[in-house]
């Protein structure tokens, strides 16, 4: 679609952080400029980290003229999560979406705005593909959704997954489209949860481990009423040696993301939703000890107490809280095999995706 001298009105805004990445951030932004429509326009802010591979002025010479882009930078390189935060200070649309300079979106991601605003829903959220950085998978159209509550979905990544859908939950931010405003307030929940915790500061803030899963989490614990989860790939997740994460080695990734857990669990107290609050909690504490025990095996000695003492503090809150019952009840389930655990109510349905 060319750029015109009168752009329409953006509504939706790609936040796309990167730096030094010549080879592939040109094949990002139009990934998510073919989700651009005349019901749901989009935007790509790209926040350059000062590259210093031509990336970026070769950006300007493409896109300079492209009212659909906007191109930003940093004053200096000061890391990932100040990239995100600084774009998000730009962003002029009611809702928004990150996306990273190696990954792709399905040909068809649009459907997932498009079916958003038709349930007028402030939340949507797919699946992602793993693919080479090389090549990009053969996507099909997603016809088959998921309806379920956020209650249901919060559980989903909390240990009940399986009764979604076979397939792997996404914490890739690529697969889900919020809020603006729910971004800027997940970036002052994930400042205030990991200020002065350097064991969260290091893996959340400094190694990038943890904040994309909260994105989901904190979405989907605001949202109101069902949320549509589109049962196949939207995007797809490009591995390889140099990804933002690949210093990582496997439990510290793990470490990242089960503090975004904990996160939640403290969240859902403050929001007094008890049964919940105690499931998470029961889910989270069974994993933070296994990976803290994980990680002793591999002798990844560093961080170990923090560990502990985190998994010790979430076990002795649930405990004090309300939702204590549903703690201890939930506990006790989590011992008995997949198949006989309780469903705890949950349901979900499915629809085919109106053309």
């Amino acid at each position: 679609m060319p750029a015109t001298d009168t752009p329409r009105p953006p509504a939706l805004t790609f936040i796309l952080p990167t730096r030094n990445r010549r080879q592939w951030v040109g094949r990002a932004i139009e990934s998510c400029l073919q989700a651009d429509r005349p019901e749901f326009p989009v935007e790509v802010l790209l926040m350059d980290g000062q590259s210093s591979d031509g990336s970026y002025e070769e950006l300007q010479a493409r896109y300079g003229r492209d009212a659909r882009v906007r191109l930003a930078r940093q004053p200096e390189p000061k890391g990932f999560m100040p990239a995100c935060f600084a774009a998000l200070l730009l962003v002029r649309t009611p809702y928004a979406a990150f996306m990273y300079d190696d990954d792709v979106l399905a040909p068809f991601w649009a459907d997932m705005p498009r079916e958003m605003k038709r349930r007028r829903a402030e939340f949507v959220m797919g699946f992602g593909a793993h693919g080479s950085l090389e090549s990009v998978v053969p996507f099909e159209r997603v016809r088959q959704l998921r309806v379920v509550t956020p209650s249901f979905l919060l559980r989903a990544y909390f240990g009940c997954g399986h009764q979604l859908s076979p397939r792997g939950l996404p914490f890739s931010p690529i697969c889900c489209l919020t809020r603006t405003d729910r971004l800027r307030e997940w970036q002052g929940e994930l400042e205030g949860f990991t200020r002065g915790r350097p064991m969260r500061e290091y893996f959340m803030m400094k190694r990038n481990a943890g904040p994309d899963l909260m994105i989901y989490l904190y979405s989907i614990a605001s949202h109101e009423g069902e949320i549509t989860v589109f049962d196949g790939a939207v995007a797809q997740f490009s591995s390889h040696v140099e990804s933002i994460t690949s210093g990582l080695e496997a439990t510290d990734l793990l470490a990242g993301y089960w503090l975004a857990q904990v996160w939640l669990c403290g969240r859902l107290r403050r929001l007094k939703q008890g049964a919940d609050a105690g499931w998470c909690s029961a889910y989270a504490v069974r994993q933070g000890v296994r990976l803290l025990l994980k990680r002793l095996g591999r002798r990844r000695v560093a961080w170990a107490g923090a560990l502990l003492g985190e998994v010790v503090f979430l076990t002795a809150r649930a405990l004090c809280g309300a939702g204590a019952a549903s703690f201890v009840k939930s506990s006790l389930a989590l011992l008995l095999p997949r198949r006989r655990r309780p469903q705890f109510g949950l349901s979900t349905r499915s629809e085919l995706l109106i053309p």
